[in-house]
C-alpha cells in the first residue's frame, strides 16, 4: 500500500539558488542534506502538505538514476491569493506570466533552472 504522503523530485543546476527562491516565494524548508558530497532539500508549499518535494543536484542525479535526468514535472499549484501570490513570485523572478482567466484564473512561473510551474486560482 501507498502511504499519504507523496514527493516530487526536481533536478536542478544550483541547488542553493534553489533553495532560496523557493524560500522566499514561501515555501517551507525542510531538512536540508548532503549526498555523496552534493546538497540536497526538502521542500513543502504549505505547512500542512503532504506533498513534498525533494530537490537533488543534476550532477548527483547524472551519477546515481542518469536514466531520468531528462525527466520534467508539470506541476499545478493552487492559490486562494492569486494576485498575492504572483506579486510574491514576480518579486523574485521576471518569469511570472500574467493572470489569465481561461480557462480559469492562472499563471506559470519558472525557477532558476528553468522548469516551469503553474498556478491556478480557487
Amino acid at each position: 500500500m501507498f502511504s499519504k504522503n507523496t514527493a516530487i523530485m526536481l533536478y536542478v543546476e544550483d541547488v542553493a539558488a534553489e533553495r532560496d527562491f523557493w524560500s522566499a516565494i514561501g515555501f517551507e524548508i525542510l531538512n536540508k542534506t548532503e549526498m555523496m558530497g552534493f546538497e540536497t532539500f526538502d521542500m513543502r508549499p504549505h505547512a500542512d502538505s503532504s506533498l513534498t518535494f525533494t530537490v537533488y543536484s543534476k550532477e548527483f542525479i547524472y551519477q546515481v538514476s542518469p536514466e531520468v535526468i531528462d525527466m520534467k514535472p508539470s506541476v499545478l499549484f493552487e492559490t486562494t491569493d492569486i494576485e498575492g501570490l504572483r506579486a510574491r513570485i514576480a518579486a523574485v523572478t521576471d518569469t511570472a506570466s500574467q493572470i489569465n482567466s481561461e480557462p480559469f484564473p492562472n499563471f506559470n512561473f519558472a525557477n532558476p533552472s528553468g522548469h516551469y510551474f503553474a498556478v491556478k486560482g480557487i
